[in-house]
């Protein structure tokens, strides 16, 4: 799941990089203004950003870690420490599962204005990233609870 995760993060990426790209070279080169790549690159952007956010809490300080207490405290409080920090983030993804839902209930019907997306579409990043942050979260207290370090090359 981390592996496939990380190669749609980066297929995201390139993607949205693309169609930037494109977007300025038919926009202020050719005058030819393309609404259609602007909302595409809009509705993408979520689904890049919270994937992107699911995937670094894999990484080694990729997000925000409770340093100041790590040095000063044993190695059983800075697993505590660590643990409490991955039950947050469980949390925190339990609230985007729920409010995602919610948002997509409530923008049923909606489309895109120029192509028509339908709305949900673009808000459904919010719980499926919420499900990928309990996961990695819950799958690195494992590890945690055995002695052994979340630390991933």
């Amino acid at each position: 799941m981390l592996a496939s995760s990380r190669y749609i993060v980066g297929a995201l990426m390139i993607l949205v990089t693309l169609l930037i790209n494109i977007e300025i070279v038919l926009r202020f080169f050719l005058n030819l203004p393309l609404d259609g790549v602007s909302e595409v690159v809009l509705m993408l952007f979520p689904w890049l950003a919270l994937l992107g956010a699911a995937v670094a809490i894999t990484v080694v300080d990729a997000n925000v870690a409770l340093h100041l207490l790590s040095g000063r405290v044993s190695r059983r409080g800075r697993v505590a420490i660590e643990v409490l920090g991955r039950l947050a983030t469980s949390a925190f993804g339990l609230f985007m599962i729920v409010e995602g839902v919610r948002y997509a209930v409530m923008t049923q019907g909606e489309l895109s204005n120029v192509l028509e997306i339908p709305r949900p579409l673009e808000v459904a990043a919010f719980p499926v990233a919420g499900v990928l942050f309990i996961a990695f979260s819950v799958r690195a207290i494992g590890p945690l609870m055995g002695g052994e370090t979340t630390k991933e090359k």
